[in-house]
């Protein structure tokens, strides 16, 4: 998972503002996310606003001296999990399994390996689209009832879609009409409609 580009880490940092989080004006965002506490709520929200901001893993064989990393997780990264989980990882374990009884890897097992990338991004791709899903799900839940209540939050973006925010506090990421608002402002909306079931939220500019 490379670095998010210029842009998206323009509005990281508009992220890390809305939430409060200190980041200083020339630090890497990798150095930055070296700093961050999983447990604590407002870091990770910001840790996922990282994962929505990148432009998504990818995958690919193993190459000698090309060392891999993932920006959202801050670290080098390569994986294998349980093959019940993922048939992908069933050649890493049959991989291992050849080195561990002291053979190289067979030209049949890399073949399949260099097959694998297209295989996996698109199983990532349906898992992205769950993710999202249940992400818009649990915003939705946590705002309902709260109807007609004021919210600060910070213009993280805005494009053709209008202008997208940060909620300070609950960590939601929504779209508002904006009215010329720019990235970076700080801005009081206030909520309109939530649908559960559609895992929507509505808001509105209240200043």
């Amino acid at each position: 998972m490379p670095e998010p580009d210029e842009r998206f880490t323009w509005r990281l940092r508009h992220s890390a503002k809305a939430l409060g989080l200190d980041w200083p004006k020339h630090e890497p965002l990798k150095q930055f996310e070296l700093g961050l506490d999983g447990a604590d709520p407002r870091h990770a929200a910001f840790m996922t606003a990282v994962r929505r901001a990148g432009p998504g893993a990818s995958y690919a064989p193993y190459q000698d001296g090309v060392v891999p990393w993932h920006s959202a997780m801050a670290a080098t990264y390569a994986h294998a999990t349980a093959p019940l989980r993922r048939l992908a990882d069933r050649y890493v374990i049959e991989a291992a399994l050849q080195i561990a009884g002291g053979r190289t890897v067979s030209e049949e097992l890399n073949a399949a390996f260099q097959r694998l990338p297209a295989v996996m991004a698109k199983g990532e791709g349906k898992a992205g689209q769950v993710g999202r899903a249940v992400l818009d799900l649990a915003e939705a839940v946590v705002l309902q009832g709260r109807e007609g209540s004021r919210f600060d939050a910070v213009v993280t973006d805005v494009d053709e879609r209008g202008t997208r925010i940060q909620l300070s506090e609950p960590a939601v990421v929504a779209r508002v009409d904006g009215k010329g608002a720019m990235p970076g402002d700080r801005i009081a909306v206030e909520l309109v409609n939530v649908d559960v079931l559609h895992r929507q939220v509505t808001f509105q500019r209240a200043d």
